[in-house]
């Protein structure tokens, strides 16, 4: 395999950690499972791409060095020093949204709640990178009552403003779970 095809494969590996999830929701199939096992071992996608980048940046390089050496045409050269640094990129900037949502960038702020809303921050285990919280909150804000939801990667909460009249509390912990996270009941205050 070229280096080219080799950087290719690692930009979609790392694309799968990130892209995967919000696509699937999209798609009306976050629940099947399939979103938790991607967010669980997303740091193994990351891993893998990273890999491949190298390993790709490695053919690439012994080809050039081979080619150069025996005054042979590279082949795919051109392609291979465009396409290179563009899965470079990618392979980063998923990287980057991983490390990004483990930081807890962007919190939330208080506001104000609108009339005869809540507030209620829902214990929630399995986000582990951007796509799975962006997964979380597209999936709640679908949902008849929910006003706003931010989830917190680094926190493992979802904060959720919901309309009591519409939506309990029990219905959105199990509108979590339905989207393959595993959410609890908050204990004190319910908002």
């Amino acid at each position: 395999m070229n280096a080219t095809k080799i950087g290719l494969v690692s930009a979609f590996v790392a694309s799968l950690c990130c892209v995967a999830p919000v696509g699937l929701a999209v798609l009306g199939l976050g629940g099947l499972g399939i979103v938790a096992f991607i967010g669980a071992n997303h740091w193994y996608f990351i891993a893998g791409a990273g890999g491949l980048i190298g390993l790709s940046w490695y053919a690439y390089l012994q080809e050039r060095q081979r080619c150069k050496t025996e005054r042979c045409e590279f082949v795919g050269g051109k392609v291979a020093r465009v396409t290179l640094p563009l899965a470079t990129l990618a392979v980063l900037g998923f990287f980057g949204l991983n490390l990004y949502a483990y930081a807890g960038v962007g919190g939330q702020g208080a506001g104000l709640l609108p009339l005869n809303h809540s507030l209620v921050t829902i214990p929630t285990e399995g986000m582990t990178c951007y796509s799975c919280a962006a997964h979380v909150e597209h999936s709640l804000t679908s949902v008849n009552g929910v006003e706003a939801a931010t989830a917190s990667v680094s926190a493992k909460t979802v904060t959720i403003t919901y309309d009591p009249g519409l939506i309990g509390i029990e219905q959105l912990v199990n509108a979590i779970n339905k989207t393959g996270y595993k959410a609890r009941n908050p204990t004190g205050n319910q908002g």
